[in-house]
């Protein structure tokens, strides 16, 4: 049944399109579709795209900001073997690499002897404290000590599970076939002696804290995981990034370590080469010149922690970088993000329908009168939700319009792009919207030109649509009778006043260097903790070489990211990817005009996580455009 509808649906698609192209509106429309065309190949920034970055290949700059990769690489040259035949040959070493496989594997004795030892270490300790035993927990022993006697690697039931089956098909990550382990390392003592040890930990970690003591065997499994296959924390941390609530410290951790595993595998790999490229020059380079600022900040504490926060997200570059191999790689990793994407779209929607919220803060309630909600999800704030979903949407909207027409991910990644554009609109985030419609604009333009006959139609519909509250809030961007109009605009004056006064170096990183200086500049006594656009606060916290060195990451980006757009073939799936992903971008730095969008730690991590795919991606386009010219 599902099939049938799916090609009706495709069949009635096809015969409408065909109809509309032969059609005199088609007709004008493919005439100004060309003509824009070639206007835009003709202008001067498609030539500034297209010019050559050849001078900067070897300049000095780059050396000296690539200085420490290419100290690894040195390190790595001297000691590479000898590291790599120490590690391989290291018993710790591989008690490690069997507790990863059996966990991976979900072998049952392995899980039984581990959650043994985890239930008599609590126990003992139990009754050393106490003198008597948890119930509960004499009974885990039992059921543990039962685990044991088989030796059955659950895992590989997946390979013919339809339910499982089911899911791959939907996600569109058909190419999973659950032998990731390696069945020699689930047999023999030593796993049994990893699971052991790691189970008495457990144990003293539950009497100490349950919460703790679940996640150790966790923990100690994907620390573990990442330092023998660094590509899983980068998966990690795109998956993770906007789920965990309130604080940014357990996504700097997977960071940190992932970037600290690819190092050790780097070192222990003397063919290992870390990529070069301009992008990241510009990104070091920013970074340097955030710490000069830092150092002589108003709060240089503070601003340290800011600029240490800042290291970590944005060095993460290099870490996606150079551990993405392929395309397959590429494109698992962005349904991940996309499915992440999904759930927290998915909770702020709930949010709505449930009331999941206690404040009507954000809101005018002089100007809107009736009752509205703004949701916010897991990101604590609405407009900080809407910046997050201007980088998943585009990405989703590729899903589904490259997917199969038959295949059933095509249809999950539709739905899952209405729960994001309906969140988004949740999000009550004007600049937002604005946003979105740039990502639009510039998706449409770029893909299909021809929809835009279609646009009158849509805007013609949105009226009898949306709900009266999005519209009238809609309405009034701009409008200085908005309380939040009025006070980003009394903050952009107050941060110009500093501008003016520290526009060499700036006064610091964060909150603390704001607070110091912001209230001998500030307008109608208002309190500000930044200044509401990324652009002034970069100004106003390192001066016009921040700002500078921000522009120049921006410009590499589009220039690289423009460079692999011209080698894809015409609206192939490489080449709408790479659209999808600068849209995204493109709608997120235009929202940066009235937002300081770095200021979730979060959010801030994803951005540079997807300016890195992006390039990724432009990357393997290259090096298969080279070895087709090879060939």
């Amino acid at each position: 049944m599902k099939s049938l509808i799916i090609s009706g649906v495709v069949s009635a698609s096809k015969k409408l399109a065909k109809r509309f192209k032969s059609s005199k509106l088609g007709a004008l429309i493919d005439n100004l579709h060309a003509g824009f065309g070639r206007s835009w190949n003709k202008s001067i920034i498609t030539g500034f795209l297209k010019s050559d970055n050849g001078r900067t290949k070897n300049s000095v700059l780059k050396r000296i900001t690539m200085s420490p990769f290419t100290f690894l690489e040195f390190v790595s040259g001297k000691i590479g073997d000898k590291l790599s035949a120490s590690i391989e040959k290291s018993v710790l070493c591989e008690t490690a690499r069997r507790y990863v496989h059996n966990f991976m594997a979900l072998n049952t004795r392995f899980f039984g002897i581990m959650m043994l030892c985890a239930s008599i270490a609590y126990n003992a300790l139990k009754f050393t404290g106490t003198g008597y035993i948890n119930k509960y927990i004499a009974v885990i022993s039992a059921v543990s000590a039962l685990l044991v006697i088989p030796n059955v690697n659950i895992t590989g039931f997946f390979r013919t599970s339809k339910l499982v089956d089911f899911v791959k098909a939907c996600a569109g990550v058909k190419n999973i076939t659950f032998d990731f382990w390696d069945d020699n390392r689930t047999k023999g003592a030593l796993r049994l002696v990893a699971g052991s040890l790691v189970g008495v930990v457990t144990g003293i970690a539950l009497y100490v804290s349950p919460i703790i003591g679940i996640l150790v065997p966790f923990a100690v499994f994907g620390m573990l995981l990442v330092l023998e296959y660094p590509i899983t924390g980068v998966y990690a941390a795109v998956f993770v990034a906007p789920l965990i609530p309130f604080s940014s410290l357990p996504l700097a951790g997977i960071c940190i370590w992932t970037l600290l595993s690819l190092v050790i595998k780097s070192l222990s790999d003397k063919n290992f080469k870390w990529k070069r490229e301009g992008v990241g020059v510009a990104l070091v380079l920013f970074l340097a010149v955030l710490f000069v600022t830092s150092l002589f900040s108003f709060a240089r504490t503070k601003s340290l922690v800011v600029w240490a926060m800042y290291f970590v997200f944005i060095t993460f570059y290099f870490a996606i970088i150079n551990t993405i191999k392929t395309k397959e790689q590429l494109y698992g990793l962005l349904r991940i993000f996309v499915i992440s994407g999904a759930f927290v779209a998915l909770y702020g929607v709930l949010q709505y329908i449930f009331g999941w919220t206690t404040t009507n803060a954000w809101i005018d309630e002089e100007m809107f009168e009736e009752e509205t909600m703004r949701v916010y999800s897991t990101l604590a704030n609405p407009n900080v939700l809407g910046e997050y979903l201007l980088l998943v949407l585009p990405v989703s909207v590729v899903m589904f319009l490259k997917d199969k027409a038959k295949s059933l991910s095509k249809w999950v990644y539709l739905a899952v792009t209405g729960i994001l554009f309906l969140c988004l609109i949740l999000t009550q985030s004007r600049g937002c919207w604005l946003g979105f419609m740039i990502s639009t604009v510039i998706f449409v333009t770029f893909y299909e030109g021809r929809w835009w006959a279609f646009v009158p139609l849509a805007l013609c519909a949105l009226p009898f649509v949306l709900p009266q509250t999005i519209i009238e809030r809609f309405m009034s961007i701009g409008d200085m009778g908005d309380s939040s109009t009025s006070y980003r605009v009394f903050i952009w004056m107050g941060a110009m006043g500093i501008v003016r006064n520290y526009f060499m170096g700036g006064i610091g990183m964060g909150e603390g260097a704001f607070a110091e200086v912001y209230p001998l500049f500030s307008y109608n006594a208002i309190i500000a903790p930044h200044a509401h656009n990324t652009y002034l606060q970069l100004l106003v916290e390192g001066g016009i070489p921040a700002l500078s060195v921000f522009i120049a990451v921006i410009v590499v980006f589009f220039k690289n990211t423009h460079n692999g757009y011209r080698l894809c073939k015409k609206k192939s799936y490489d080449s709408a990817v790479i659209l999808g992903l600068v849209s995204g971008i493109a709608g997120f730095l235009f929202q940066s005009l009235f937002d300081y969008t770095f200021y979730n730690y979060r959010v801030m991590a994803v951005f540079f996580m997807v300016i890195a795919i992006t390039i990724s991606l432009s990357g393997l386009v290259k090096e298969g455009a080279d070895e087709k010219t090879d060939n």
